[in-house]
């Protein structure tokens, strides 16, 4: 018995059907595959053929006469032998390495696996699901009943792998017609025992030209309500599906206003009344008792259809569409500097809230670094005091349960800059922000300066990428306290940033959790990564690059992989600034890497790892607190100094060893070198300059100090007395 059966049915995809079966022999996954050819016209069962002929995994079953894609589909189910199931659109293709993923769930022995996928266009500009935050931060298999948002994603089957037996069990069937995806995908969800969610792009679905029903102006839409009729049949036949009555009943009337929406392109002009009829009365049909829509605009247009009021739904589309515009235009006068400033001014009249702390961190990204510790350890010792965060709506998702957030730009916003009494950030606030009498602003920097900042900046226009300096300074003016983990640190913030701000020299808080760390915290860590076990783990940090969008590697791991004596697990972190690039999907698809710049806690990762490789990123000296090795792979470094301006040649005043050429990097690795007795003395040199005031008690430095204003011992130098650098220099303009 195979691990896992393919069903692809074929019906009119000549054009398409030799990629997506490719997709699937490539691998070497224990796997069968079942064609089934739903008496297609063009000459797609002969390239069918040409796979049959060549790998017995791959079988064909031709109808005699054509049933549709919902019955095709159950056809292949029946002939299937596998342990896990999945139902794979003849047009759409497995990314590499999809399957193997797949595979790998199903250790778990959930009755369903779902995965992610990513829109292929005719332009190949591919574009990830949109939702693909719910496959975040999940560890281990779920349910329904605990991430009911799963409701929520793109009604298909072919986004899942199910076990077999659990379809056997439910019964589960495809019906025939348009929309045949509905009375299957949603009973399934309710009946599954355990859903594992595989966060990883699998299907390359492929947005069709011409073709594909969500294309196509047809009287075939009005088959969704025979779909609904079926589906609310199954509810009704499964007692353990009626908790979900309602929500399913609220996603049909969402699909439904999403047909409407999309005019012509779905339902001709001189059927929409009818169609709208027809709606109203299935909807009406099947609204589970004591079920009432609520506010908002979307549950008016839904109680507009139940009451089959099609002339006020068509006028409230008309002015909606106005509404719209005047709605695009005020969020263009929102956005003008002067305006927030006015508001801003205003509300600045009211009190300051002497509880209320502001918190931002990586221009307004999710919680982390060093304000995020300064937050968690005023939770624990000043907790009469509440934090609130600036987060960007685009990141909201990624914001764990229990922390209190406001969008940028919005009132809430304004208001919370005018009345907070405390401001935590590892960047800056506005510009335009009036900082006021009795507010406290602490800057946390986001790193340890190997490259210039600041001041340093104004004979580096490609680094300063047309920063204002004068503003810079308006900025830093503001500052009442600046943080700095060692003296080296210290001597480039001043400069860099003169203004009359108090230095502590307290250490990072980000780093407490390092220097504390356990040998159990850091198993629980490789756990949470998700890294096999036995295995050296090397994670890979390159630094920003000025001018880059998105990650680039300058190292090829592939190659440094395939040349080393033994297996190691590479984890890549990207820059925050980069979109994930199609090099670092291909490898983690092959199983070259494991991508975690989506991952939320750096920490974990360094915890997780035996070794650091980079170049110039200031995680080194965050990892440095470990006192694990460290590789400084500095490919470019002559180009990167020359362009970005540095305060010290990393180079010669290394944490550990350096290499420039894959070869070398491969050497350092089999050979131990990059952990030798040469390569420890340089960490400990280094640590002692640069881990200098990281103690493991920070945050707590900073919270008494800060907020509640007591008297704080700094730290002494932890490792000893700082190394001096051989090549420190301060040249800058000005």
């Amino acid at each position: 018995m195979p691990l896992l059966s393919i069903v692809v049915p074929v019906y009119n995809v000549e054009p398409y059907i030799r990629e997506c079966l490719e997709s699937i022999v490539r691998s070497d996954v224990d796997l069968e595959v079942i064609v089934v050819d739903d008496r297609s016209p063009d000459h797609s069962a002969r390239i069918v053929q040409e796979f049959v002929d060549r790998d017995t995994r791959v079988r064909l079953i031709r109808l005699d006469e054509n049933v549709g894609l919902g019955p095709a589909r159950n056809v292949g189910f029946e002939a299937s032998t596998g342990e896990y199931v999945l139902f794979l659109d003849s047009d759409d293709v497995y990314t590499r390495g999809a399957l193997r993923s797949i595979a790998s769930a199903t250790s778990s022995g959930s009755d369903l696996i779902i995965f992610d996928y990513q829109r292929l266009y005719w332009n190949n500009r591919r574009e990830r699901n949109n939702m693909a935050w719910l496959f975040k931060n999940q560890r281990g298999p779920t349910t329904l009943e605990q991430r009911p948002e799963l409701l929520r994603l793109l009604n298909v089957s072919w986004n899942k792998a199910y076990r077999r037996q659990f379809l056997v069990d439910t019964g589960l069937q495809h019906p025939p017609g348009y929309y045949e995806d509905i009375p299957f995908t949603y009973p399934a969800l309710g009946l599954a025992t355990s859903i594992t969610l595989l966060d990883r792009v699998c299907i390359d679905y492929r947005q069709r030209r011409q073709g594909s029903i969500l294309r196509t102006s047809s009287s075939r839409h009005f088959e969704i309500f025979d779909q609904f009729d079926r589906l609310f049949d199954t509810i009704d036949a499964h007692p353990a599906l009626e908790r979900w009555r309602a929500p399913i009943w609220d996603r049909c009337a969402s699909h439904i206003i999403a047909i409407l929406a999309h005019g012509e392109r779905r339902i001709a002009p001189d059927e929409r009344r009818r169609f709208f009829a027809e709606a109203s009365a299935s909807l009406s049909r099947h609204l589970p008792e004591g079920h009432e829509p609520g506010g908002g605009s979307r549950d008016t247009k839904v109680k507009l259809i139940l009451a089959d009021q099609y002339g006020v739904f068509s006028s409230l589309k008309a002015a909606n569409r106005g509404r719209i515009a005047v709605r695009n235009q005020a969020r263009k006068v929102w956005k003008r500097n002067d305006v927030r400033e006015t508001v801003h001014k205003g509300l600045a009249k009211l009190p300051l809230d002497p509880e209320l702390a502001v918190f931002s961190s990586l221009w307004d990204r999710p919680p982390s670094g060093n304000p995020l510790a300064i937050y968690e350890a005023m939770r624990e010792h000043a907790p009469d005091l509440r934090g609130v965060w600036i987060v960007r709506p685009a990141d909201r998702h990624l914001v764990p349960d229990g922390f209190e957030i406001v969008a940028p730009n919005t009132r809430r916003y304004l208001e919370v800059l005018a009345r907070g009494t405390y401001f935590v950030n590892d960047v800056n606030f506005p510009t335009w922000w009036v900082k006021r009498p009795g507010q406290s602003h602490l800057q946390t920097q986001h790193g340890t300066p190997l490259k210039f900042m600041g001041l340093d900046l104004q004979k580096y226009p490609t680094a300063a990428k047309g920063l204002h300096f004068g503003a810079l300074m308006t900025r830093v003016d503001k500052w009442d306290f600046n943080l700095s983990s060692n003296s080296f640190s210290t001597e480039v913030w001043t400069r860099a940033f003169p203004s009359n701000y108090e230095t502590l020299e307290y250490g990072y808080p980000r780093n407490d959790v390092l220097v504390n760390s356990t040998a159990a915290d850091c198993e629980a860590a490789r756990a949470r990564v998700g890294v096999p076990a036995g295995r050296r783990v090397f994670l890979y940090m390159p630094t920003h690059r000025d001018g880059v969008s998105s990650l680039k590697l300058g190292l090829d791991l592939a190659r440094v992989r395939a040349r080393l004596d033994e297996p190691v697990t590479f984890l890549i972190r990207g820059h925050y600034f980069y979109d994930t690039s199609r090099t670092v999907q291909d490898m983690q698809a092959a199983g070259e890497l494991l991508d975690m710049s989506s991952y939320p806690s750096v920490e974990d990762l360094y915890l997780a790892s035996d070794v650091l490789i980079t170049d110039y990123s200031s995680a080194q000296f965050d990892f440095a607190n470990l006192g694990r090795p460290i590789i400084i792979h500095a490919h470019d470094w002559d180009d990167y100094r020359a362009t970005r301006g540095t305060y010290f040649d990393i180079t010669r005043d290394s944490p550990g060893q350096v290499t420039t050429t894959v070869a070398e990097l491969v050497d350092a690795i089999n050979t131990g070198a990059y952990d030798n007795s040469s390569a420890q003395t340089r960490l400990q040199r280094f640590r002692t300059t640069f881990c200098e005031f990281d103690d493991g008690r920070a945050a707590k430095r900073v919270v008494d100090r800060f907020f509640l204003g007591r008297d704080v011992e700094p730290p002494g130098s932890v490792h000893g007395p700082p190394a001096p650098l051989r090549t420190w220099t301060d040249e800058r303009s000005g």
